[in-house]
């Protein structure tokens, strides 16, 4: 059992085709935890090398990528007009 495919099947029911991109809630920085859909997810979570997150970052949102074991943190959003 594929405990990051049951979270994404809870998240995102079969009944809606699957997102290619979720968005999160950074809830920790050590260790790195994330906010999905009001649950807390702290493992399987895979981010670039090099990104590094700060306090000052935490309640900011980010742009997550379902993977086979979990999520890739692609990067942070901002809210703003186009």
């Amino acid at each position: 059992m594929n405990v990051y495919h049951e979270l994404l099947e809870l998240l995102a029911p079969r009944e809606t085709p699957h997102p290619t991109v979720l968005f999160g809630t950074l809830s920790g920085t050590a260790p790195l935890r994330v906010s999905v859909g009001g649950t807390e997810i702290s493992r399987g979570l895979h981010r670039p090398r090099g990104m590094v997150f700060h306090e000052e970052d935490l309640g900011r949102e980010l742009a997550l990528l379902p993977c086979e074991n979990g999520f890739l943190i692609l990067f942070q959003t901002e809210e703003g007009e186009t």
